[in-house]
């Protein structure tokens, strides 16, 4: 799809990138209380990033150019290029976004343990924050070696921290332990791990087509395709957990899935 340069031929999301300031508090405010609210706005860095996430979910990576994003903004080219040289250093900063936002979901806290459930569920509202970047990553690390390599180590980390909390659940009673005697019980830990990544990471793009977007929609029956496929290795106590919330999905009208 080729864009104009005009940024009305593109779709805007007004909770990002509405150029017009929050108002003031109604009242006298002292001036610290009026700097305390200024601090608040998103300062012309932010917005870039969040418009290119909603500029390259709608109409595609390629498609956008950072005079459309500019345009989009209602600010100049030079003051993007002020805080981004290109838009390989947009993407490479939205992919360590979308990484360190993905570590807090995966990393076992001492605090409070994820269950199983809440990490697919919370994984699936990252992808489709950052979708973009499943629909068009192989494009992507062609065209830029240094995202390629940010994007193995990603990979490489994520299979470790998905590793260390099923440790987390086996001892929480959650999951079962593979058997010791088998054959090859990591090789087996790997290829669980690889399946919940690639079919997570890569599901919103099995649904969608350049006459269908995908849907918030997808999201849950993402989440209810790998909660089925883990089923089997939950204990018997928590394999009840997991199917009452199959079921609370299912029977759910709405397309969140908290």
């Amino acid at each position: 799809m080729k864009l104009a340069a005009s940024s009305s031929n593109l779709p805007t999301s007004q909770s990002h990138t509405s150029t017009t300031p929050p108002a003031l508090p109604s009242g006298l405010k002292s001036p610290q209380a009026l700097r305390a609210s200024a601090k608040k706005r998103p300062g012309n860095r932010e917005r870039i990033l969040l418009a290119s996430i909603d500029l390259f979910n709608q109409s595609g990576v390629v498609a956008v150019t950072t005079n459309h994003i500019a345009a989009h903004l209602g600010i100049s080219p030079g003051n993007l290029y002020f805080h981004f040289r290109n838009k390989e250093e947009i993407i490479r900063e939205l992919f360590q976004a979308m990484c360190d936002e993905t570590y807090v979901v995966w990393r076992p806290a001492k605090s409070h343990l994820t269950s199983p459930c809440e990490l697919i569920e919370r994984s699936y509202e990252t992808f489709w924050k950052y979708r973009f970047f499943h629909r068009e990553m192989y494009h992507l690390r062609r065209k830029d070696p240094e995202l390629a390599q940010a994007w193995k180590k990603h990979i490489s980390k994520t299979v470790r921290l998905l590793q260390a909390m099923y440790v987390q659940w086996v001892k929480a009673g959650m999951m079962k332990k593979l058997d010791d005697s088998s054959e090859m019980p990591a090789r087996e830990i790997q290829m669980i791990s690889d399946t919940v990544l690639i079919t997570s990471s890569s599901f919103l793009q099995f649904f969608e087509s350049p006459e269908r977007p995908a849907t918030r929609r997808s999201i849950k029956t993402g989440v209810e395709h790998l909660l089925l496929f883990l089923l089997p290795y939950h204990t018997a106590q928590h394999q009840d957990v997991i199917r009452r919330r199959l079921a609370d999905l299912r029977s759910s009208p709405g397309q969140r899935v908290n």
